[in-house]
Parts: C-alpha cells; sequence; structure tokens
C-alpha cells in the first residue's frame, strides 16, 4: 500500500459504553492516479495541459482528432531519397497523436464509469438520509437505512484508482462510513429498547394469566357447587343441546349438500355456457367465411346473370324494336286502309248523292212534261212513288261520339279529335270485371256476352241519326285486335242488350242510341288498350254512312304512401297479434280513417293484394274506382280483401303463379312494389321494385305497370341481400307537414352501429337493447360481435351508398329529402332490430315498429333519434309493438294493407297534351 487511511470512529451510547470502532482500510486501487497514466497522457504536452476533467478529456479529443485529420490531408511523400527522414518524422507524428488518442479514449471511458458510479452512490445514500430522518423510526427502519450506506460504499468502492473522482470517493467513503456507523449504533439502540419493552409486555401477560388463573380457580370452585345442585336440569338441558346440536348439524349437513348441488349445477351451467359461447364463435365465425364464399359466389353469379341479362335486353330490345316496327308498318298499312276506305265510301256517297239528285231531277221533270201534255184522268192522277232517298253522312245527321274532351258529357265538340286517342285526350273506357274474381277464365277469354254487372261502369257513347236513316241497318264493329278485350250493349226499353261488335247483327234502331262500352281487362303487353269503333249504315247492304271513333282504356294507377288514408287492413292472428290491433286502433282511429280487422287473412296483408284505383270522367265531378291488383298465388287461401267501399272495388289477376325457390319466395310479394309522390317527369309517381337477381319481381306484373304508360318505367332496386327481397324493408317516401312535398326514409346500417358507438361512447355500453327478443343483448356485446359490425359496414359501402346514388338520380332527390335512419341487419338479411324504415303513414301521422332500443333516462335511444331525424318535416310518430311481426322477420308496413285516396286532380290534366 502506498498510502492507508485509517479512521477510527467511536460511538459512545448515554451509557458511555463504546458500541465499536469501525477501521476502514482504502485500498490501494483508490489511491492515487497512475503514473503511467501520467506519462501517457504528457506525451509533447506541457504539464500546465494535462487534463484536470472529463469535459478537458472531451475536448483533447476532439484536439487530437483534428491534428490527425490535418496530417491526412497533408501527407508528407518525399520525392528524393535525401528527404526520406521527413516520411519518417510524418509517420512517427501520426503514430503518436492515434496512441495519445486512444489513451484519452480509454481514460474517457474511465471517468464515464467514475461519474455513473458516483451518481449512483449520491442517490443511494439520499435515500438513506430520507429513511434516517423517520419519525420514531424501527430497528427494522435503521436497518434499511444501514443497507443503503454499506451500498452506497460499496458502489464508491467501484470507482477506479486512476479517475478524478479517486480522491473524493475516498472523502466521500469515510464520510458514508461514519453514517454507517451511527446507523448501526441507532438499529442496537432501536433493538435493545424493543427487548425491553418485549420483556415488560411479557411479565404483564404472565401477571395477567396468573391473575386469571386464580380467578378460573374460584369461579371453577363456585360452578362445582353449582353443579351439584343443578346437575338434573343441566343434564336435561346437555341432552336438548345435544338433540339441537344434531339438528343443527343435519341443516348444516343438508345446506353444504344443497350449496354443493347448486355448485355443481352452476359449474356444469357455465361449462354449457363456455360450450355454446364456443359452438357460437365458431358458427359466426362458419356463418362469416360462409357469407365470404357466397359473397362471392353471388358477384360472380351476379356477373354471370348481369352479362346474361344483358344480352337477352339487347334481343328483347331487338325484338321489341322489329315488333314495333311492324306494328307500326302494320297500322300505316290499316291507316291507309282506312283512309283509302273512307275516301272510297265518300266517293262512292257522293255518287250515289248525285245520283239520287238527278234522278229526282229527272223525275220532276217528267212529271212536268206529263202535266203540260195530257188531261189528268182517274189513273194519271195517282201520284208516282218515289224512290227511296239515301242521305249523305255528316256530324248533323250522322253523329257517333264518346266524351272525347272529358268533361263528362257528350255534344258537338266531342267531335274535334275522336280519332286519335292518348292518356290526355279521347274517350276513356273503364275495367269492369264481371266475374269479380270468382270465375276460372279471364273475363276477355270468355265467348258468351253477359248482360253488364254495373252499368254505371259502363264508359257511353252516343249514335245520333236523322230521319233519313230510319230505314237504314245500323252496326258497331271493333278491330281484331281489340275485339277479345271489349263488350259493347245498347240502351233499349228491356235493359242493356249485348251489342254484336263482328257487325253480323244490327242495333235497334232509334234515331237516339245509347252504346255501353266496358273493358274486360287493363292494357298489358298483348294489347295496348285502345279500341277504333266503327259506325256503319247500311241500306239494301250498301254502306251509306260511317264514322269511327279511337276509345282506350283508364289506366291504373297506384296511390302513393303520401296520399291519404281511409282504410287500414290487418289480420287477426289471436292472441299473438291483438295488443298490436289495438295499439293499431288507438293510433289510426283519431286520423278519421278506420281499421278493418280480418278473421283468418294471412300474415302479410302487404302482399296479398295491390290497392289501386282508375279514374273516369263525370259532368260535376271525376269518379274515381278502386281496383285491386290481386296476387296470384293459392287463390283458394287468398281472398280479396273488401274495403269499406265495396261497391267500388274490383280486382284484377295479372300473371300465373311462379315456382320460386324459398329464398326468392317472397319476391313477387305485393309489399315489393312500390310508387313515389309526384316527382318530375312523372305527376303521378313513379313505380319502382325489388330486384333479387336471379328471381325479380313478376315479370307480367312489370309489363303491366308499363302497358299503362303513366307512372313507369319501373325502376328496379337491388334487394337481393335481404331476406324478403322487398323493397319496402329500405326505402319509404313520408309526407311532410307541407302539402305536396315529402321526404324519403331509407335503412341505414352504418347510422346503426354509430349509434351504438354513441351510445358505448357516452358509457351506456352495458345497456340492454333490443329488449325482449330473440336478439336482446348489451350496446358493448354487440360492438364486439365483429362479424356483425363488418357485414352491416359492407352493406352501406357495397349496397345501400349505391342505391342511394341511383334513386337521388331515377327520382331526382336532393340530399335534403333523403332521412337515413338507423338500422342493423343480420348475416341473412333480416332487420336485427325492429325495422323502422318498413312503416305506414296514416294522415299526418307514421306507424312505426317499437325498436325496443337501450332506454337511457326512461327514454327509448332509438326512437328519440328517429323523432330528432323526422322533426324538420313535422312527422308525428306512434310506435306500435309489433314484436309477434319481429321474431317472423317482418313489421308494421308487411303486417297492414291500406287504402288510399286518389289523386284528387284528374290525372290526364297533369300530363302534358298527346302524352
Amino acid at each position: 500500500m502506498r498510502l492507508v487511511k485509517y479512521i477510527a470512529i467511536a460511538i459512545i451510547n448515554g451509557f458511555g459504553v463504546v458500541i465499536g470502532i469501525i477501521w476502514v482500510a482504502v485500498p490501494t486501487t483508490v489511491a492515487q492516479p497512475s503514473l503511467n497514466y501520467q506519462l501517457a497522457l504528457s506525451g509533447r504536452q506541457s504539464e500546465g495541459e494535462t487534463p484536470q476533467s472529463l469535459s478537458e478529456l472531451y475536448k483533447l479529443r476532439d484536439r487530437l482528432k483534428v491534428q490527425l485529420d490535418n496530417l491526412a490531408k497533408n501527407p508528407d511523400s518525399a520525392p528524393f531519397p535525401a528527404e526520406l527522414w521527413k516520411s519518417a518524422i510524418h509517420r512517427q507524428q501520426s503514430e503518436t497523436l492515434t496512441q495519445q488518442l486512444q489513451n484519452v479514449q480509454s481514460q474517457i471511458q474511465i471517468e464515464e464509469t467514475a461519474q455513473y458510479n458516483w451518481d449512483d452512490a449520491a442517490k443511494l445514500a439520499a435515500q438513506a438520509v430520507v429513511i434516517g430522518r423517520t419519525s420514531n423510526p424501527s430497528s427494522a427502519t435503521w436497518e434499511e437505512s444501514q443497507r443503503l450506506w454499506q451500498l452506497a460504499i460499496n458502489t464508491l468502492r467501484l470507482i477506479p484508482h486512476d479517475s478524478f473522482f479517486a480522491e473524493r470517493a475516498i472523502d466521500k467513503t469515510i464520510e458514508y462510513q461514519g453514517n454507517l456507523s451511527v446507523a448501526t449504533y441507532e438499529m442496537q439502540v432501536a433493538r435493545s429498547v424493543e427487548k425491553v419493552r418485549a420483556e415488560e409486555e411479557e411479565i404483564r401477560e404472565r401477571a395477567r394469566k396468573e391473575q386469571e388463573k386464580k380467578e378460573l380457580a374460584r369461579r371453577e370452585i363456585e360452578r362445582k357447587e353449582q353443579e351439584k345442585k343443578d346437575r338434573a336440569r343441566k343434564e336435561l338441558e346437555r341432552q336438548e343441546f345435544q338433540r339441537q346440536e344434531l339438528a343443527r348439524k343435519e341443516l348444516e349437513r343438508q345446506e353444504a349438500a344443497r350449496k354443493e348441488l347448486e355448485r355443481q349445477e352452476f359449474e356444469k351451467q357455465e361449462l354449457a355456457r363456455k360450450e355454446l359461447e364456443r359452438q357460437e364463435f365458431e358458427r359466426q365465425e362458419l356463418a362469416r367465411k360462409e357469407l365470404e364464399r357466397q359473397e362471392a359466389a353471388r358477384k360472380e353469379l351476379e356477373r354471370q346473370e348481369l352479362e346474361k341479362q344483358e344480352l337477352a335486353r339487347k334481343e328483347l330490345e331487338r325484338q321489341e324494336f322489329e315488333r314495333q316496327e311492324l306494328a307500326r308498318q302494320e297500322l300505316e298499312r290499316q291507316e291507309l286502309a282506312r283512309q283509302e276506305l273512307a275516301r272510297q265510301e265518300l266517293e262512292r256517297q257522293e255518287l250515289a248523292r248525285q245520283e239520287l239528285a238527278r234522278q229526282e231531277l229527272e223525275r220532276q221533270e217528267l212529271e212536268r212534261n206529263q202535266q203540260a201534255t195530257s188531261q189528268p184522268t182517274p189513273e194519271s192522277t195517282a201520284t208516282p212513288t218515289p224512290a227511296p232517298a239515301t242521305p249523305a253522312a255528316s256530324p248533323s245527321n250522322f253523329f257517333f261520339a264518346g266524351d272525347t274532351n272529358r268533361d263528362g258529357q257528350i255534344n258537338e265538340q266531342d267531335e274535334a279529335g275522336k280519332e286519335q286517342w292518348s292518356l290526355s285526350k279521347g274517350a276513356l273506357i273503364s275495367f269492369n270485371d264481371r266475374n269479380n274474381d270468382r270465375g276460372k277464365i279471364p273475363t276477355w277469354k270468355q265467348t258468351k256476352v253477359m248482360v253488364p254487372r254495373r252499368a254505371a261502369m259502363l264508359s257511353q257513347v252516343n249514335l245520333t241519326l236523322s230521319e233519313n236513316f230510319k230505314t237504314s241497318q245500323l252496326f258497331i264493329t271493333a278491330d281484331s285486335i281489340a275485339s277479345p278485350h271489349i263488350s259493347v250493349f245498347q240502351k233499349t226499353g228491356d235493359g242493356w242488350q249485348p251489342v254484336d261488335i263482328s257487325g253480323a247483327k244490327p242495333l235497334v234502331f232509334s234515331k237516339n242510341i245509347v252504346l255501353g262500352v266496358e273493358a274486360k281487362q287493363f292494357a298489358d303487353r298483348n294489347w295496348n288498350g285502345t279500341v277504333n269503333l266503327k259506325a256503319t249504315a247500311q241500306n239494301n247492304g250498301q254502306e251509306i254512312a260511317s264514322t269511327t271513333i279511337q276509345m282506350g282504356v283508364s289506366p291504373w294507377m297506384i296511390p302513393p304512401n303520401t296520399a291519404p288514408v281511409t282504410e287500414v287492413q290487418v289480420s287477426d292472428r289471436g292472441a299473438v297479434n291483438s295488443e298490436f290491433i289495438s295499439q293499431l286502433k288507438r293510433a289510426v282511429e283519431p286520423t278519421g280513417a278506420k281499421v278493418k280487422v280480418l278473421q283468418g287473412d294471412r300474415t302479410w296483408m302487404q302482399d296479398t293484394q295491390k290497392n289501386g284505383y282508375v279514374q273516369l270522367p263525370e259532368k260535376s265531378e271525376i269518379r274515381q274506382f278502386n281496383v285491386a291488383l290481386k296476387s296470384n298465388s293459392e287463390p283458394e287461401k287468398n281472398p280479396p280483401v273488401k274495403s269499406t267501399q265495396d261497391r267500388d272495388l274490383k280486382v284484377v289477376k295479372i300473371g300465373n303463379p311462379r315456382s320460386l325457390d324459398p329464398v326468392s319466395q317472397w319476391s313477387d310479394g305485393y309489399g315489393n312494389l312500390q310508387v313515389t309522390p309526384p316527382i318530375p317527369g312523372h305527376p303521378m309517381g313513379r313505380v319502382y321494385y325489388g330486384n333479387s337477381g336471379n328471381a325479380g319481381f313478376n315479370p307480367e306484373v312489370l309489363d303491366f305497370i308499363q302497358a299503362q304508360r303513366i307512372q313507369g318505367p319501373p325502376v328496379d332496386i337491388d334487394t337481393s341481400w335481404l331476406l324478403t327481397r322487398q323493397v319496402d324493408e329500405i326505402i319509404n317516401f313520408i309526407p311532410t307537414q307541407t302539402p305536396g312535398q315529402y321526404v324519403m326514409a331509407i335503412a341505414s346500417p352504418e347510422a346503426g352501429v354509430k349509434l351504438l358507438e354513441e351510445l358505448e361512447g357516452r358509457g351506456y355500453g352495458d345497456v340492454t337493447m333490443n329488449r325482449g327478443l330473440s336478439t336482446q343483448t348489451t350496446v358493448s356485446a354487440a360492438l364486439k360481435n365483429r362479424a356483425l359490425i363488418q357485414h352491416n359496414l359492407y352493406l352501406q359501402n357495397q349496397k345501400l351508398n349505391p342505391i342511394i346514388e341511383k334513386l337521388k338520380r331515377e327520382f331526382l332527390l336532393g340530399d335534403d329529402q333523403i332521412i337515413q335512419v338507423p338500422v342493423m341487419f343480420g348475416y341473412s338479411g333480416y332487420a336485427w332490430w325492429p325495422n323502422m324504415v318498413n312503416s305506414v303513414p296514416v294522415n299526418g301521422k307514421l306507424l312505426v315498429s317499437n325498436p325496443r332500443g337501450p332506454m337511457i333516462d326512461g327514454v327509448d335511444y332509438t326512437q328519440e333519434r328517429l323523432r330528432q331525424l323526422l322533426l324538420p318535416a313535422g312527422v308525428s310518430v306512434s310506435f306500435l309493438d309489433d314484436r309477434y311481426y319481429q321474431e317472423l322477420k317482418g313489421n308494421v308496413q308487411s303486417a297492414t294493407n291500406t287504402v288510399r285516396k286518389p289523386e284528387e286532380r284528374p290525372f290526364w290534366q297533369s300530363l302534358p297534351n298527346n302524352y
């Protein structure tokens, strides 16, 4: 040892006892810096340049690096052998500087380590000081302080001997060892005090126990004395106690057994629940994978179907173009033939008139000559019989017209334009199904013409003749295309009699002939609904006068959901929907509409028939008739639903029943056929329907709508992803408080997901939703079902958003007219909670399914969201309990049907001329 320092710290307690003397031997490793290090640093530096701190070492290192860089930039290459000594000097300088740099870097590492150890020792010492300042410290506290001081001393001893911290480390070690001694002393003192206190406590405890022992002995004597007196009583008590104890133990045993059974049952249920959860997860995972597979297959089928449909559409367009071209050519040919016949007839009539005039002149000339040349005799005084005169046809003596201008009366003003019919002008014919859905054969296919069932439904045509036609035969004929589809009757003294429109049998003569025309069917894919009626007068088999009118069937129209309601129809299903019917009556009857409850009818009233109407002109007002488009499926189970306006109700069936697969079985339901309110370009609204891809809506019905030419062409909406495939599940038009204005409600899965996220964000994740339904869960649990959430977001992006864009384009809707209603759909396309879009507007009130949403402060959060969405429109909402229908995957509109008032304004006044 070059330097050994001994530090003696004597600590004497209050009684003068020396606790200990601690000899601290400082090892030679921390005594002083290394001589070799000093020499290595000195090099070519002056002694005053020797670094004394870590920062000076950093500066020295940087300076050496600069010098090395300078030597590297200015190499001293010797061009001549005589100057090789310069290169040697240069090389030696470089090596010297390199060695110095390495030494400096080595010392920096030593100093950095020393700095770390110094700081670590200071932290330990600070902790020891804090512990030592604790009030009323125990021996354990001082023991912890002693441990920290010892760790600090050990840390200081790790400082290298050749560090700048070496001297300070020695001083600090001496200081810490003194503190260590104090901590050791205090620990010993604390232990001594604790030991004394423990001994005193032990003495007090022994004295207490001795006292208790004496007390127990006294009590024992008293107890034995008392036992002698009360032995009999205590024996009885003991026996009673034993009996009660046995009973208690038996009860405890039974209770333990019951709890064990409950525990086992709970464990079994818990295992079953976990197994169900596992199976449900696996099922959902399989369902998700199956959905992905089906989606991929569906997209492929859609692509193939679109290609097939496109080819079919082009082929149909080509065939339709050819058919129209042939029809146009045929009509042109018929028109030319008619015009030629009319021209020839006029020429013939003119020649006949001239011939009759010539004969009359000759007869008069002959009579004058006879009177001038001969005397009258009894024989010659007889007046010769004149030849029969043939009258010329003109509007004044051969008037044949219907209500061409649609003012409810027939007069000379109806002559203009009577030969050219359009939706906006020309005499209208009413559809009058005499069988009223009872016959097996369609009316238009029946060859036997009967007396009209409803004479008031006939469209009147007048044939007014002058006296000159009293000896003529009169015939009514119809063009061959329309003949099977109409019936004509003549009003006589014996009532309405059928008219032979083939031209074989003449009319009953009268100067004022009243005819009634009815249509056996509406316009459809086989007949455009127009008929050319021709009235002809003949004398002796020769046509002497004729004229033609063109009439058309009044089109069948669907009232929109915004129209006023007169009747709501619902099927009585017994106890399962009795509360729904009661709520329906309470909501509907105050609006002025009636509720018609049908016994034993089908559950889904909306699908059985589509209630529409036709309009006919009358003198004071238009005549409105209710006409129901009836489903052709299961006619024996699906009778027509009579409204309270039974006298006006007519029923028509279009097309034949189709055999659809179970997935598409609801495609032809009339809930899948809807109409908009009046929109630009379609003053009577425009029909739209759900297209499920492989099995769209019945094409015969769509052709029927197209043939009416007033609410078409129908717009198809993609409903292939819905369970029911019906468009009323996702779209509804709702009238506002402002007359003539409306909003369109559309289902929005994205809004449904956001509603749940909003609830969870406000801390309502544990609140129950879908209350009382088979899908009941909590908000958080629904959001954790990521497959369900992703499925609904997919529907929004891939299905609903394109539908919205198409509706805006086809119906010319603005964003302010569209309300996105929160809803979520299950994997198979059913509404996951009651669908508020499938609702029924009734005279200013909206009948909506109760969504059974989360209850927040006593308010259904989902109901309140719909009220907020409809608030700007001023719509009053009534929520109905349709749980029975929801479990069957339907809602309020699907469960009901409505009879609505037609438009008050005649359709022909809403259309442009020659529409």
